[in-house]
């Protein structure tokens, strides 16, 4: 057997083996679709807030309709020129989750760094305990995910650097 790159000219004889082999999941447009179509990988949204003419905050989400799932990607307010990622961010989240709930996504998710929590600064073992027993350590930011209803629902190990985790939050939409 030899690796051979997926390209525009070999999509549809890939597409046509995902379609035969679970052809509840992808029929052969479906398939094909979702080879080529960049589209259904992400696509970015966003929304920014003004005043006196200019910026002051903003939130960049991306859609994932095959997983009916939107991400916060990035967000920030601008607070006596510090960035602030809390309350006067809410009405751009809320805007977020309306968006979210009238495209049909079922989820938001959103990636915290694990600084000021109780996973920070060692490696992670047993993710299911790490998970039943983490807390934060005074952390605003993860405490205001918290009250808008986001739950901690994994990790991504060392992705922020050695033993600096992000933290995946979940709110469902349903």
């Amino acid at each position: 057997m030899t690796i051979q790159p997926l390209t525009a000219s070999s999509a549809d004889a890939v597409a046509v083996l995902m379609s035969t082999l679970k052809p509840e999941w992808w029929d052969f447009e479906g398939a094909h679709q979702q080879l080529q179509d960049v589209q259904l990988l992400a696509t970015l949204v966003g929304w920014y807030l003004e005043s006196d003419g200019k910026p002051k905050g903003w939130i960049l989400c991306a859609e994932f309709p095959g997983y009916s799932t939107m991400t916060i990607e990035n967000l920030g307010f601008e607070e006596a020129g510090t960035l602030v990622m809390e309350e006067p961010l809410e009405p751009l989240l809320l805007k977020a989750e309306e968006y979210a709930r009238q495209k049909g996504y079922r989820n938001l998710k959103y990636v915290i760094g694990s600084t000021g929590m109780s996973c920070h600064g060692r490696p992670i073992t047993d993710f299911a305990e790490e998970l039943r027993t983490l807390h934060s350590h005074g952390r605003a930011h993860f405490d205001f995910f918290r009250k808008l209803g986001f739950v901690p629902a994994g990790f991504i190990p060392n992705c922020y650097g050695e033993n600096y985790h992000g933290i995946i939050m979940i709110k469902s939409l349903l």
